[in-house]
């Protein structure tokens, strides 16, 4: 079974990169004001009150909250707003942002200001009228199963008592300078939010200002290689500070060493940068499926929803990049790699495959049914009623089986690296067996001798491609 941990950030995923933009929007507007500028204590920190926060000389300038959310409702909204809020209310000089990649919709008539005074105001009149079963109460005394606001609130308010609760959300509507007059939604270019399709190409524009400003390499090459830097070193911060959460010191990210990565030769292209781009896409690919709604919707009440797709995408997060295309190789039996570890080949994957099957799949079916093995690069689900019955999440979104057969027969490397596995996940109509087909296409590749033959045969004859309807009801039936 994956468990919880792992971060649900990363440098790959549009938070990430949120924060990468605006971490250099801060050094063009820092380099813009005094080109002699030295960034000395300037910094992001991830995951810590908010999704991120902003240093400058060493002080807090900022907090910001970023929500991929592809509803566009208030209500959808208000809980981070809330929370920004008292952050706000207990940190006197910073400044708030909520970040998204749709624009909210407010209530009628109100201003983004005036739509967090009017949800703080219904918690108050809430109190008023059902003190002994408010969400103030519920959070202050830690009821069980409480709202996610109630744990908002216990979470800001820690060691205060009911009424001092209260007090504090009353002084927060009263006085709007104290917390909600300093909330702001970040606007790119003068527009409300930036849609999954041009974060990408949002930040390598302010790149090329940076590297126009600062007098560095400016190509495209130069370009795309330090955004996908970048985006590894955000993700190889995130882990380091999920690992040492427990630490009372703050992991910061300097801005000098962004500027370093800015600064970088990055004239060769090695196979550490392909990989790292295969991991941009891969990722994006899930940022893409989930903003599609005709692949995939969240429930109005997100509290206390568990979704399928983003445990599994956690759990691969953390993968580096060289390990996530291996990942991918074993998603992808009915695909011929020329090497182990050639990872050029990521430019060849198969997007309709990602989108359209795997990631169908993570959806789909209950993660708590899944195992990962990180050491060998394989995630598989696994039956509990029947622990001999392995079910491989594949790209395979070819419905011919002769086709889907004679591929998996030539790709030799399957017999060795998923010798376990004996159910195949696919996006085709009807249970197969591979039997009768290995039958037919029995001519082994050239320099295949009876050896290799053997427990290929073996292998072949006892796997079946599975649809993704039938392998949900047989995991179901646990």
């Amino acid at each position: 079974m994956i468990h919880d941990a792992t971060p649900s950030w990363s440098g790959y995923n549009y938070q990430g990169k949120v924060a990468i933009h605006y971490m250099l929007c801060h050094i063009i507007d820092k380099l813009g004001a005094d080109p002699a500028y030295t960034f000395q204590g300037d910094s992001i920190v991830l995951e810590n009150n908010e999704d991120f926060e902003l240093f400058a000389n060493g002080n807090l300038v900022s907090f910001h909250q970023v929500k991929a959310y592809a509803e566009q409702s208030f209500s959808s909204y208000d809980d981070a707003l809330f929370g920004l809020a008292l952050n706000l209310y207990s940190q006197p000089g910073p400044v708030g942002y909520i970040h998204t990649w749709k624009s909210i919709n407010f209530p009628a008539g109100q201003s983004l200001q005036q739509a967090i005074a009017a949800f703080v105001q219904v918690l108050i009149n809430e109190h008023v009228t059902t003190p002994a079963n408010s969400t103030i109460f519920k959070a202050v005394n830690r009821i069980k199963n409480r709202n996610k606001t109630a744990r908002i609130i216990g979470q800001a308010f820690e060691t205060f008592t009911v009424d001092q609760v209260n007090d504090a959300l009353q002084l927060i509507v009263a006085d709007p300078s104290l917390a909600i007059s300093r909330i702001q939604i970040y606007l790119y270019g003068g527009d409300a939010c930036c849609s999954i399709d041009d974060i990408n190409e949002l930040i390598k524009s302010k790149l090329v200002d940076i590297l126009a400003m600062r007098g560095g390499v400016n190509t495209t090459k130069q370009v795309d290689s330090v955004f996908h830097y970048l985006l590894e070193t955000l993700d190889s911060y995130v882990t380091e500070r999920h690992l040492n959460k427990q630490n009372n010191e703050l992991l910061h990210i300097d801005v000098h060493d962004v500027l370093a990565i800015l600064d970088a030769d990055f004239d060769d292209v090695s196979s550490e940068y392909l990989a790292i781009k295969f991991k941009e896409r891969f990722f994006c690919l899930f940022d893409e499926f989930m903003s599609n709604p005709d692949y995939y919707t969240a429930p109005e009440d997100l509290d206390d929803f568990v979704c399928n797709l983003s445990q599994i995408r956690y759990s691969l997060m953390s993968a580096k990049p060289d390990k996530l295309f291996a990942y991918y190789k074993n998603f992808s039996p009915a695909v011929r790699f020329e090497g182990r570890t050639n990872v050029d080949q990521a430019f060849a994957v198969n997007e309709n495959g990602i989108a359209d099957v795997l990631l169908k799949i993570f959806n789909s079916l209950d993660f708590q049914c899944c195992e990962n093995d990180a050491d060998q690069n394989k995630l598989v689900y696994r039956s509990q009623s029947h622990p001999e019955n392995y079910y491989l999440p594949t790209t395979i979104n070819d419905k011919s089986p002769t086709k889907i057969a004679k591929a998996l027969i030539a790709n030799t490397r399957i017999v060795v690296d998923l010798y376990e596995v004996n159910h195949l996940i696919y996006d085709g109509p009807q249970v197969m067996s591979l039997y009768e087909q290995v039958a037919r296409h029995t001519t082994p590749p050239q320099l295949i001798g009876i050896e290799e033959r053997e427990p290929r045969d073996e292998y072949f004859g006892k796997l079946r491609l599975i649809p993704i309807q039938q392998a949900m009801d047989e995991l179901n039936a646990d």
